[in-house]
């Protein structure tokens, strides 16, 4: 016979004999309390070819009267009652977003750092100082972030294929 999954109906108590195997410990009785709604697992036996008990592990006798066989069935739910066969859809996610957002940082960063460095090459800016190059990288920064957020970032949306 098989193992299966059995639960329990009743709370009871089932003994068990402990083994010691010395000469100087004898054999011990206890008792093993099973309660209401435990699962357990075990092999249902017959006596003349009718079930008599449930062997749980090599020990424990279960009575058939407090235990019920435990039944799994697979739910399917569906709007007419029928079961109809899933299709598989396969999305793929945009390629690392936040990769979009560091690229679009970091070029504009740079773009704003060479912007205001050519300005002051050129004589657009009369004082030279580096404050505004920092200031130009970070505008940079943050207008490269802009733009890859509006006009990047909303237009690539998941692909479904089927």
């Amino acid at each position: 016979m098989a193992i299966k999954s059995y639960i329990v109906t009743q709370s009871f108590k089932t003994p068990l004999v402990r083994v010691t195997g010395m000469a100087h410990k004898p054999q011990e009785i206890r008792f093993k309390q099973f309660r209401k709604g435990d699962i357990v697992k075990g092999e249902l036996k017959h006596a003349n070819n009718k079930p008599a008990f449930v062997l749980v592990g090599s020990q424990l006798v279960v009575p058939l009267n407090a235990v019920k066989e435990l039944v799994t069935k697979e739910i399917v739910s569906s709007a007419d009652g029928e079961s109809k066969p899933q299709e598989k859809v396969k999305i793929t996610p945009n390629k690392d977003p936040k990769m979009k957002y560091l690229d679009a940082v970091i070029l504009g960063g740079l773009a704003g750092f060479g912007g205001v460095y050519l300005a002051e090459k050129q004589g657009w800016i009369p004082n030279v100082d580096k404050k505004n190059r920092i200031y130009g990288a970070l505008v940079g920064a943050a207008a490269g972030l802009y733009l890859v957020y509006r006009f990047k970032m909303n237009k690539a949306k998941p692909k479904t294929e089927e």
